[in-house]
């Protein structure tokens, strides 16, 4: 039955309903029930409350009254990325200058924008104006504020200008201006904001950030881009990278130059800075220079357009090493695989002698052997002074050099700049958890501490400082050796050898004591993570030198002085040194590097930007040397090592407590590493061509700077001109991943086309016996493929091969196309080859006329062509798979009785 209802109900319920009709219905009500209406006001709320979100955790709510002073209010709505920290940054509130800002949820004190920390320009700007502080103290332990600082402007060429901010009170300085120049500046008033403006736009601007100058913390932000920037041993450098410039271990090798690109073209900044600095890349592409230093900062910038207008101009400034010789360019050994015997009395002492003299033989007998080809070797032991001197030592050094004359090697001796004073005791450690260094070092015998006690680092007690080494179990003292006389020279340089070359070691210098870092932290107004790093393993900050000058603002120097007593003690040679401060003609001793295939990219990176940097000249050890060296586990890795290692620009193998020498293995991993060193030795003409003019390898983006897909590569590398690298980085790797460069490009060794287009990817098969190496189209490589057991017995002996790689070219008056390529071939100052291939015919023209060095009685070269190969002819032209292979003999030295040698290729 279908319920209803009946007539009675329905009625009530009419009622009911018209009772409810008279009833107001809530505003709340009316909205929820109202769609559109609520759309509208849901729409209204978001809009409101999304900014109050992004407000709230994006940037941070503060009060804030307008400054007294009338000038910039600064805003802390700065968004956490562009955020400068003001002053050490992670405080708790209390410890936030009053004129910075503090994000409360992150604990970070920040600089207002623009920020109120800054110099006043009250009138035009000249060279004599005297700015003062908008603020008279300092975020750092609210020190005072320099009361006045100058800023001196040089424009020191068309393409290059310095800015100096200085200390108004102690110094002043001139700045030249010239007519003709490329850039524009303009230094903008009241709070004072520098602009620098090249031809394609702004290349730096101090961007309204902080300037602040006190007492031993000068900082500066600036920003050279708001694109890409390289250098300081990164490729590219992001957000968060932070350098230091303090000689230490890790720190920087090469000088500290960023590269900026900006609108298609490429600016440089030199930070020419000798106290401790520390460089940090914040968001938004500033750069904050914080330097512990009493009188200034000073910034270069080179306008460019491209990475190598930017690379002659810094060298225009800072001068180049020139004194490249051929045999450099080959690998040198050194090893410091400690002898088992413990000799305590002087029958063992001989013994030991003699068993450092038989390891040192058996080596030379093995590489001989073995036809491993290697240039210089650094003898038995390395040199460590000693207080008193050790006949033995001496009388050992003295028999290493001696073996190796023998055979026909170079001497270049690893030495290290302090002085043993006395061996490791166990001592209880001070209160402060710094190694006490109350040493006697006035026992019977030290001489020469004795005898130059005021030519030598000093304590705060006036008490020569003492440091201390591990790895000899003991205390040294440090010598000023920018203040030592001829005497005490004499008294320490007693060896009676010859040297080559010397390889500088641990000269930032290296001091291994425990210091009381949190002393550190409470006397300096700005002592960071990073510097307590740097200052780990160096002489305390506060020692001071000789004359009561204060050490940390000349530490970076120690390196260059002690460079500079091999000036005197032997004329004009090599000198290999891990510290530098723009002392150009050493060269760079890359030490302490970990085996693994990070340290192997880095290596390859660093390389790379050290060379645009300034020093082409730079040497890298090959699997690393430190300790921790595994043979079984990392043997792959130190076969695609010494693969890579042919293309750096300066070699080594330097083996602690492992070898990692070639003999050292067996089989196919020891024929794998001589091949890779023989093969460096066939690229040595090339690569001593390409050293006179330019570095050796190179980033993508200095070699193809208007390439904007090859700008952030990192993976692979160019070498000189004319070859590409992509080596395989990673372990068990199968395939390399090639981004082309613009051109033409062959697969070195077998002449292969590849047929890719600019940017596009490339993927080759890999094996562990390879490293991928191409040849670019129109040049023309020289080798010698004939090897010897040294650089310079292969330049002289070895017949030359010529590697044609062709590129195709349109006439300007006809369609038609020719295949076209030219090479050089340096052989010194006065005589270089050139070679020009022209569709069908090789020319070949001498620059110079000193044919002796080819031609004469005896001669450092070799001067025979027996060997052409022809890349990027059609396929029926060839004899070999992918090229044209041609033997030949052809005599450099006909070019004393004609202009050029014509030499029909294709006929």
């Amino acid at each position: 039955m279908i319920p209803h209802a009946n007539a009675d109900d329905h009625k009530e319920e009419e009622e009911s309903n018209e009772e409810y009709e008279e009833t107001k219905v809530h505003w709340m009500i009316a909205i929820l029930l109202n769609r559109p209406l609520k759309v509208i006001l849901m729409t209204l709320l978001l809009a409101i409350l999304i900014p109050m979100l992004l407000y709230r955790f994006l940037f941070f709510t503060s009060i804030i009254r307008a400054p007294s002073d009338g000038y910039s209010f600064g805003s802390c709505l700065v968004p956490r990325a562009a955020r400068l920290l003001c002053g050490v940054g992670y405080v708790p509130e209390d410890e936030c200058h009053s004129e910075c800002c503090y994000d409360i949820d992150n604990h970070v004190c920040f600089h207002r924008f623009p920020s109120r920390f800054s110099y006043l320009l009250l009138q035009q700007w000249t060279e004599e104006v005297v700015m003062a502080p908008r603020i008279n103290t300092v975020p750092f332990k609210h020190q005072k504020s320099v009361p006045g600082i100058r800023l001196s402007i040089d424009e020191i060429s068309s393409t290059h200008l310095s800015l100096t901010f200085y200390d108004a009170e102690t110094t002043y300085l001139q700045g030249k201006k010239i007519d003709n120049k490329t850039y524009t500046y303009q230094v903008s008033s009241q709070e004072m904001n520098v602009i620098v403006s090249g031809v394609n736009g702004t290349i730096f601007t101090s961007a309204n950030g902080p300037l602040i100058a006190a007492d031993n913390i000068w900082e500066i932000t600036f920003k050279l881009t708001n694109e890409t920037i390289y250098g300081l041993g990164e490729l590219p450098l992001t957000e968060g990278t932070v350098k230091v410039i303090y000689n230490h271990d890790g720190g920087l090798s090469s000088l500290p130059v960023i590269y900026a690109k900006a609108n298609g073209s490429y600016h440089g900044l030199l930070i020419d800075m000798q106290t401790p600095t520390e460089i940090t890349i914040g968001g938004d592409n500033n750069i904050i220079v914080r330097s512990i230093t009493k009188t200034d900062i000073k910034l270069h910038l080179f306008l460019g357009p491209e990475p190598k207008d930017i690379m002659r101009d810094l060298l225009d400034y800072v001068g180049r090493n020139k004194q490249l010789e051929y045999w450099m360019l080959g690998a040198h050994v050194c090893s410091e695989i400690k002898s088992e015997d413990n000799a305590e009395n002087d029958d063992e002492i001989d013994d030991k002698e003699d068993n450092e003299i038989s390891k040192l033989k058996k080596f030379i007998a093995n590489a001989e052997s073995s036809n491993l080809p290697y240039e210089s070797h650094c003898g038995i032991r390395p040199i460590v002074f000693q207080a008193i001197h050790n006949n033995t030592d001496v009388s050992v050094i003295e028999s290493g050099e001696e073996v190796l004359r023998a055979a026909g090697k170079r001497f270049i001796p690893h030495v290290s700049p302090y002085i043993v004073v006395s061996e490791v005791i166990d001592s209880p450690e001070s209160e402060n958890n710094e190694t006490s260094a109350e040493v006697d070092i006035y026992s019977k015998g030290k001489h020469i501490v004795e005898t130059f006690k005021d030519l030598f680092l000093r304590s705060n007690s006036s008490k020569i400082y003492v440091g201390t080494i591990k790895s000899l179990q003991a205390h040294v003292a440090y010598p000023d050796y920018g203040e030592i006389t001829d005497d005490f020279l004499e008294a320490l340089w007693i060896y009676k050898v010859d040297l080559d070359g010397v390889v500088l070691e641990n000269n930032w210098p290296l001091d291994e004591s425990l210091k009381a870092l949190n002393e550190t932290y409470k006397q300096l107004p700005y002592f960071s993570k990073s510097f307590e790093v740097a200052f780990k393993n160096t002489p305390r900050w506060n020692v001071s030198k000789p004359l009561g000058h204060e050490y940390i603002y000349n530490h970076n120097k120690y390196g260059d002085n002690f460079a500079h007593i091999f000036d005197r003690i032997s004329q004009n040679i090599t000198k290999f040194s891990s510290s530098h401060w723009r002392r150009p003609n050493d060269i760079v001793n890359r030490q302490n590097i970990s085996t693994s295939w990070a340290s192997l990219h880095s290596e390859l990176v660093e390389a790379a930007l050290g060379g645009v940097s300034g020093h082409w000249l730079w040497s890298s050890p090959i699997c690393g040397d430190t300790v921790n060296f595994n043979t079984k586990s990392q043997m792959n890795l130190c076969i695609k090592w010494y693969m890579a290692a042919k293309f750096m620009p300066l070699i080594k193998i330097h083996s602690k407590d492992v070898a990692r020498d070639p003999i050292a293995f067996q089989g196919t991993q020891k024929a794998l590493m001589i091949t890779s060193l023989n093969e460096r030795l066939s690229f040595l003409p090339y690569f001593y061509t390409v050293l006179q003019e330019g570095p050796l390898l190179r980033p993508m983006f200095y070699e193809f700077p208007h390439s904007e897909e090859l700008s952030n590569l990192s993976s692979q590398f160019t070498v000189g001109d004319a070859l590409l690298i992509a080596p395989n980085l990673l372990p068990s790797q199968s395939h390399v991943h090639t981004q082309m460069p613009p051109g033409t490009w062959y697969e070195f060794w077998s002449g292969m086309l590849i047929d890719a287009k600019e940017g596009e990817i490339v993927t080759m098969t890999t094996t562990e016996a390879d490293f991928l190496t191409f040849i670019r189209g129109g040049f023309i490589v020289a080798m010698q493929q004939d090897i010897k057991t040294s650089a310079e017995s292969t330049r002289k002996f070895s017949h030359y091969t010529l590697v044609i790689a062709t590129e195709t070219v349109n006439t300007d008056e006809q369609s038609s196309k020719f295949r076209i390529a030219n090479g050089k071939l340096f052989i010194s100052g006065d005589m270089s080859i050139r070679f020009t291939f022209n569709e069908t015919d090789l020319m070949i023209v001498a620059d110079g006329d000193d044919f002796s060095l080819l031609c004469g009685a005896d001669p450092v070269s070799a001067s025979i062509i027996k060997e052409i190969k022809l890349y990027g002819l059609a396929d029926q032209d060839n004899n070999y798979d992918h090229h044209k292979q041609i033997d030949t003999k052809i005599d450099m030295c006909n070019l004393k009785n004609t202009s050029q040698i014509i030499y029909p290729i294709l006929s």
